[in-house]
């Protein structure tokens, strides 16, 4: 028999995927806590039944303890994104690093039995070889951009916390995650830019001339996996998450000018001020995932970019 989804504290849950998560529990009887900087951004969201919001930030300690005392499942969303060389490295370890360490030592204090998700990312692995496509959890990460070094650090204290404290925690490392857009907040995926961008008749830059190849999944996917996630009662285990296809850059541009009637694009070369930091091509090997939960993404990207474009159609954008 399937189990209950309880008592849930999404920390960074105002953001694009928290959102749609939170969205997706509201009618499963879950009581969902969402932890954020600003909750006035999403004062206008009324989709929701048993959730409650704390303003807090991960960098406070006394704040996230409090937060998680009684929580069954703990998810972290909290990152602040830098792909390029316009970071600010201090403020960026404190929600990134220093946020993380704060989530497990209060767990290890004060709630050591919650089941922990961290949310890392395809950043952590650098530039890979595309002889070793698709990229499977134990390839060698070597990250180029500071948020790369990041996950893969806050990754690496999940570990030792296992190790030293018996503390478990799930890791799922995502690709890019696209699709509806709950706030109107900026996004960082290239599909929705390109969406936005399009619909509004105007042109977009494809860099790299488009030649890279992309792993893209559409959010309802990542959300029905956390889902299952917490129907089952797996509680340790590191995961490579996307939508087992590869595409073209190039591809996707194209199929965004067509299914919107609109837009246009220019193939370009990289820009130099995030030249250094791009990671290439890439895309996940999904079978342990998949066989791990019973998984597997259901929306083609097709279906997907559509949706997209019909949420912002309906938004104005």
């Amino acid at each position: 028999m399937p189990k209950k989804i309880q008592n849930v504290l999404l920390i960074g849950g105002s953001g694009f995927i928290g959102l749609n998560l939170a969205k997706a529990l509201s009618g499963t009887g879950a009581k969902i806590t969402i932890f954020c900087k600003n909750p006035k951004k999403i004062k206008n969201i009324r989709f929701y039944r048993n959730f409650s919001i704390i303003k807090g930030d991960v960098y406070d300690y006394d704040s996230v303890e409090k937060s998680i005392i009684g929580k069954d499942v703990i998810i972290n969303f909290a990152s602040v994104v830098s792909h390029d060389s316009s970071f600010d490295v201090f403020n960026d370890v404190k929600t990134n690093l220093i946020g993380q360490l704060n989530i497990l030592e209060a767990r290890k204090k004060v709630n050591p039995n919650s089941r922990y998700i961290f949310i890392g990312s395809r950043a952590q692995f650098g530039i890979v070889d595309k002889k070793s496509f698709p990229i499977k959890e134990n390839y060698c990460q070597n990250p180029v951009s500071l948020y790369g070094i990041h996950k893969q650090t806050a990754e690496n204290y999940c570990h030792l916390y296992k190790r030293a404290f018996n503390l478990n925690s799930i890791v799922l490392r995502l690709p890019q995650v696209y699709g509806p857009s709950l706030t109107s907040d900026k996004t960082y995926n290239i599909i929705n830019k390109f969406v936005k961008i399009a619909l509004k008749n105007q042109q977009f830059k494809v860099n790299g001339y488009g030649n890279d190849i992309k792993d893209f999944i559409y959010v309802g996917d990542v959300v029905d996996l956390m889902v299952k996630i917490l129907n089952s009662d797996v509680a340790k285990g590191t995961f490579n998450v996307g939508s087992g296809n590869k595409i073209k850059l190039i591809d996707v541009a194209k199929k965004i000018i067509k299914m919107c009637s609109s837009g246009s694009y220019k193939a370009v070369t990289f820009p130099k001020d995030i030249e250094k930091f791009e990671l290439g091509g890439f895309y996940f090997d999904i079978s342990k995932v998949s066989k791990q939960f019973k998984w597997k993404p259901k929306i083609s990207l097709d279906k997907g970019i559509m949706m997209t474009i019909n949420h912002y159609k309906k938004l104005g954008n």
